[in-house]
């Protein structure tokens, strides 16, 4: 089978034993409409750009738009994409977390890391799980993920990137200051009014799911140098902590840059060890993954006990999952009422603010 037949989306044997290896699969060709693409490209820029506050979480958040805007749900919704994960995964699927990648043009590497199912957020210093799976499982994957290109990416724009067959080893982590870990995301690059640090410290958009409300507390912020304003966030971040990979030699291993035109996307495991490198273009490289687990699986289980703080700092109150395929399995996951139905249509286009 060709590995970009939209007629076949399935994943012959030799597929899956590729993925099996390798830990991920791809690039594949998308059959969402390029207009559609560029639609939810533009509307998720702004939405960074103008750092949106998220109508579910009350604050600024690149996750789950796939909640609030129908066209950012079809990407996952794509035959495309769900007939390979159903290969992968089973027929009994629910879209339980999106995230969206803004790779600004001069931003630096995005360091080598790994996830091994329990997304508690341990890159910002938590330990709070956000999937349990079923018993039955817990012995293979429970989980994995589809990222989408929504520009074309090419070598200089920073693509994701793997470690060949990475996946079989869980590698340490420790916890280390958070500006010096594989996470560490520059909040200076464009920035050159010291308000403009002060304002996203404040708001709670400065650092993704870090608090930074405390950052400029007790301060004279009006007469604040940008030079001690980036001094300030960074010694307050230093006091942070997030993981930070170890035992891992990427001169040692097979690594694959996975470049990509508009549309196409992987699918991988998180456990596979992947990072990227630095976007040295002109040019802003956006993409969004969509987490997709077993229906079986429990959707952030804390909640089961009261807590609607997730690992990432998250209020997921308001949270719902997205069945894709099959049934509930699990009867205990919280759905989108509207989008419980797989095959459900007619929804309307845009972003709900």
């Amino acid at each position: 089978m060709n590995a970009n037949d939209l007629r076949a989306p399935a994943l012959s044997p030799s597929q899956k034993a590729q993925f099996d290896r390798h830990g991920f699969i791809g690039p594949f060709d998308g059959s969402v409409p390029g207009d559609v693409i560029d639609r939810v490209a533009y509307r998720l820029a702004a939405m960074i750009d103008e750092r949106w506050k998220h109508p579910l979480y009350g604050r600024f958040s690149v996750r789950d738009w796939h909640l609030l805007d129908d066209e950012v749900l079809a990407l996952f919704r794509d035959p495309a994409v769900l007939g390979r994960m159903k290969a992968l995964l089973g027929e009994d699927l629910i879209l339980w977390r999106s995230k969206v990648f803004d790779k600004q043009p001069g931003e630096g590497v995005l360091g080598w890391h790994q996830e091994w199912g329990a997304f508690n957020g341990e890159e910002i210093g938590n330990d709070v799980p956000g999937l349990e799976p079923a018993p039955e499982s817990r012995s293979q994957y429970w989980n994995l993920t589809a990222w989408i290109a929504l520009v074309d990416i090419d070598e200089s724009m920073g693509p994701i990137r793997f470690a060949l067959g990475s996946h079989r080893r869980h590698y340490p982590i420790t916890m280390a200051p958070l500006t010096k870990t594989e996470f560490w995301h520059d909040p200076f690059l464009g920035v050159s009014d010291p308000q403009v640090l002060v304002k996203r410290a404040n708001e709670g958009s400065l650092i993704l799911d870090v608090d930074t409300t405390d950052v400029f507390e007790g301060m004279d912020t009006e007469t604040l140098s940008l030079d001690r304003a980036r001094d300030r966030v960074l010694y307050v971040l230093s006091q942070k902590v997030g993981a930070l990979t170890l035992d891992f030699d990427a001169s040692n291993e097979t690594i694959v840059n996975t470049t990509m035109r508009k549309g196409q996307f992987v699918i991988f495991s998180e456990r596979t060890m992947h990072g990227s490198s630095a976007n040295q273009s002109s040019r802003r490289r956006l993409a969004i993954n969509g987490r997709v687990t077993h229906s079986s699986t429990i959707v952030y289980p804390g909640r089961l006990r009261g807590n609607y703080v997730d690992g990432s700092n998250i209020d997921i109150s308001k949270h719902r999952c997205i069945l894709l395929a099959g049934e509930d399995r699990a009867g205990v996951n919280v759905f989108e009422a509207s989008r419980f139905n797989a095959a459900s249509t007619g929804m309307s286009a845009g972003v709900l603010q």
